[in-house]
């Protein structure tokens, strides 16, 4: 009985054992299957799906293998930032002052760093990309993370008196693109070419405190900060635009490598329709803002009490990179003190076959960034004419001329008061009139500079009457 019993008992207990193996790998084929098909789900996701589940925060290498991850890169970055955000820091205030000075309003007597730290909190670089666009060139895109502890102060000089503001909890989210220039002689970098990617666009966080005061003592200095910052961004850092950076040891022409001219973009805004209404009593006073860069802004004349306006007014505009850059329309409520913006929208020139005339019924939205606006609301429809044009070597030459005596006259003209900013847009017609009386003194000289360059950029056409010539 007993030898019966163990056999038996034996042999209950292998087959539970073997009943036992085969559930187990049953579960852990259904486990690998499980993930094989979520993997094959995420490979599947393109940039704007994960930004819609990560928001704007997750790293480059998530869903971009050609990404790698670089965390050697970032001990090394530890025990080098004392040092680097010691030198940094003395470049940034050296470089970043003048293009305040340059940006500031009229309000402002000067805007200038009286702090300036970056701090001990080294910059996180979540993936790095080397990638080889042309012949002589290497392109390094290096996906940045800083969320630091820097002591940035601005001293802001108004009527009222001085206004010391500090940058508190700064997050800077980019993409930096470096391109190296090879050169046959040590160390075999001719020359650097820094910028910031345009897509996905720089962001940059932070919180304005005035120090020993409150800022609702003057109205409105938190949006200028806000507007100075993004103006600065978009027109000196972000791609095209670009930092050139000779290295020594190497002679190197620098000017080969600056943004040059590659076309011009011909605007008609031709007409609004069904606006948004801002104003409590009667319509509101719409205008249109277009421009490339922010440094150089035009406008349209301004239609009083009207949703549906109709301008019919031609613009000039310079573009230096097709592929990268953007048309920005603008629809603003001319009133008392600050305007109001009704609506804004964006046209990609990539999207434009050269010499090819285009109409667009764009339609407006409160903001260019689509995840963080709430207000759905319809604000109206814009239409506009474009046509591109592409310079020849001749054209590319005359317009990069006439470009800076665009920037003279604007600097000009914020020294005359005529504009509050470098970066404030143009009333061209009202600049126009200017041209036509042949007047003397600085209106006299800016309006002749704005004339000249009017034959590139910033030249209006009413109707079939040339406004400035």
């Amino acid at each position: 009985m007993g030898l019966i019993s163990g056999i038996l008992m034996g042999m209950i207990f292998g087959v539970s054992l073997m009943a036992g193996w085969l559930q187990m790998m049953k579960y852990r084929s259904g486990k690998r299957i499980g993930k094989a098909v979520d993997i094959k789900t995420l490979s599947t996701l393109n940039r704007d799906d994960l930004r819609k589940i990560c928001g704007d925060n997750y790293p480059e290498w998530i869903s971009f293998p050609v990404f790698e991850q670089a965390k050697w890169l970032n001990k090394q970055l530890s025990k080098l930032w004392p040092f680097v955000a010691e030198a940094a820091s003395a470049v940034l205030k050296e470089s970043v002052e003048p293009l305040l000075e340059d940006y500031r309003p009229t309000a402002v007597n000067s805007l200038k760093f009286a702090k300036l730290s970056l701090g001990t909190v080294a910059p996180k670089i979540e993936g790095i990309r080397v990638q080889s666009l042309k012949k002589g060139q290497v392109t390094m895109d290096i996906d940045l993370r800083w969320g630091g502890d820097p002591n940035i102060v601005l001293e802001v000089d108004t009527p009222v008196g001085n206004i010391p503001i500090q940058l508190k909890d700064l997050q800077v989210f980019t993409v930096v693109r470096v391109i190296f220039h090879l050169a046959e002689e040590m160390p075999c970098i001719s020359a650097l070419l820094v910028a910031l990617l345009s897509e996905p666009k720089p962001r940059i966080d932070y919180t304005l405190k005035a120090v020993g005061g409150s800022l609702t003592g003057l109205p409105g200095i938190s949006d200028m900060i806000d507007d100075t910052v993004e103006s600065i961004v978009t027109d000196t850092l972000q791609w095209p635009h670009r930092i050139v950076v000779p290295m020594g040891g190497t002679a190197v022409d620098a000017s080969e490598f600056e943004l040059k001219p590659e076309g011009r973009l011909t605007v008609t805004v031709v007409r609004a329709n069904d606006l948004k209404n801002l104003e409590m009593i009667g319509k509101s006073d719409p205008y249109v803002v277009v421009h490339i860069r922010p440094r150089f802004k035009v406008k349209t004349k301004t239609i009083d009490n009207n949703l549906s306006p109709v301008w019919n007014e031609t613009f000039e505009l310079i573009a230096e990179d097709r592929e990268t850059q953007g048309l920005t329309v603008e629809v603003f409520d001319k009133d008392i003190g600050q305007d109001q913006r009704l609506g804004i929208a964006k046209v990609r020139l990539s999207e434009l076959e050269p010499e090819k005339p285009k109409e667009v019924n764009l339609r407006l939205l409160v903001s260019l960034d689509t995840l963080k606006v709430k207000d759905k609301k319809d604000r109206g429809t814009c239409t506009i004419k474009l046509l591109y044009h592409l310079f020849s070597k001749e054209e590319q030459l005359v317009a990069l001329e006439e470009e800076k005596r665009i920037l003279e006259a604007r600097k000009e003209m914020k020294e005359a008061g005529v504009i509050e900013s470098t970066a404030d847009a143009v009333d061209a017609s009202a600049s126009g009139s200017s041209t036509t009386t042949g007047g003397s003194g600085i209106m006299g000289s800016v309006g002749r500079e704005l004339s000249k360059a009017g034959k590139f950029m910033g030249r209006t056409i009413t109707g079939h009457s040339k406004r400035i010539e």
